[in-house]
């Protein structure tokens, strides 16, 4: 009896230890998903899709330094190789509705409100940058990209508590160089999209470029039909033609999945060094963070894994024997109680009363 108490308590033991392991994993797992889950401007594809589901899309991005001299002009040229591509590849859109989207942005800064001079960031946005981009807004709205209606302008409560001591403010005017802009909303400090400790707005990049004669495009975004694995990305690739070290292109579509992230995990050090000059925005450096994250919580799922095959490889080993007897004795148990059950009955009468009527036959 001793002996069994013993052996008991050890298997529970063994029992204890992988049901931890296992916890730990979903655990881990469950972190991973919710790390994903918050890079919203890292599935534009994925919600672009619902509007078009004939084939999958890709979201790309392209980051800039001032040295390509990439312009409006570009994407202009871009827009018409999209259209001619789609044509002679006879991707068009169900209902013929938009076939694809684009963004673009640069950053600098202003100085707001002539009394005070408060230095400002600036992120000009051009295109459909707030389909991307899931910027939180306390009140107001996303303002259009509009030419004939391009005075209005987003800020971040730092920005407006500063200036008004309040977020209830749509529709006030502030002042940039003495010019007035019309506020179409308050945008919550987020440090996944800017650096939420400063002042900061957003504006239509026309009228930043006029304010600031060196702004320069350095984040270009498209979302575009992949009907097969890389389509997208090698449309873009093929149109540019910049020196490589001034320039990156990156598919944001996946880059998060199992085979990805075990990727950068093999070559998290290489990752670590920069082959460019490009100055990423910080959306992009969250995004790769969530890289590095992703990659650490999977080395530490292929440990757990790993762990719980050997505590399970073990335990097998040192009861072999007992579990063998175990199974043996319980599976002649279920046996005998399934000839012996109601439902076996039956069938015997059933196959008894099949037999009797050929018979008779």
């Amino acid at each position: 009896m001793k002996f069994k108490a013993k052996l008991s308590s050890k298997i529970v033991v063994f029992i204890i230890i992988l049901s931890v392991l296992i916890v730990s994993f979903m655990i881990l797992l469950n972190q991973s998903n919710k790390i994903v889950k918050n890079r919203f401007d890292q599935f534009g594809a994925e919600r672009w899709m619902n509007n078009d589901s004939l084939f999958n899309y890709a979201q790309i991005s392209c980051f800039f330094t001032s040295e390509t001299g990439f312009s409006e002009n570009n994407i202009y040229s871009l827009s018409r190789s999209y259209d001619e591509k789609m044509m002679s590849e006879s991707i068009s859109s169900s209902e013929g509705g938009r076939l694809w989207l684009h963004a673009y942005s640069a950053k600098g800064s202003v100085s707001v409100d002539a009394s005070s001079n408060i230095a400002t960031d600036v992120t000009a946005v051009a295109g459909d940058f707030f389909f991307i981009h899931n910027v939180p807004l306390i009140t107001g709205s996303y303002f259009k990209d509009d030419p004939l209606n391009n005075d209005h302008i987003l800020i971040n409560e730092t920005l407006a508590w500063q200036l008004f001591g309040s977020f209830d403010i749509v529709g006030r005017d502030i002042y940039i160089y003495d010019k007035p802009y019309s506020i179409s909303g308050v945008t919550k400090n987020d440090g996944d999209v800017i650096d939420d400790s400063l002042p900061h707005l957003y504006m239509q990049y026309d009228v930043y470029k006029v304010l600031d004669n060196l702004a320069y495009i350095s984040c270009y975004e498209a979302i575009l039909p992949n009907p097969i694995s890389d389509f997208a990305l090698n449309v873009v690739t093929s149109l540019f033609s910049f020196n490589e070290l001034e320039y990156e292109i990156i598919q944001n579509t996946s880059r998060f999945n199992l085979i990805n992230t075990f990727k950068n995990l093999i070559n998290l050090t290489e990752r670590n060094i920069k082959t460019n000059r490009v100055i990423y925005p910080q959306w992009e450096n969250q995004a790769r963070i969530t890289e590095h994250k992703l990659a650490y919580l999977l080395l530490a799922q292929i440990i757990l894994i790993f762990l719980f095959i050997c505590t399970l490889t073990i335990m097998i080993i040192i009861y072999r024997s007992k579990i063998s007897l175990f199974f043996e004795n319980n599976s002649s148990k279920i046996v005998t109680k399934a000839k012996n059950s109601k439902l076996a009955d039956k069938i015997r009468n059933k196959r008894r009363e099949r037999y009797e009527k050929k018979k008779l036959s």
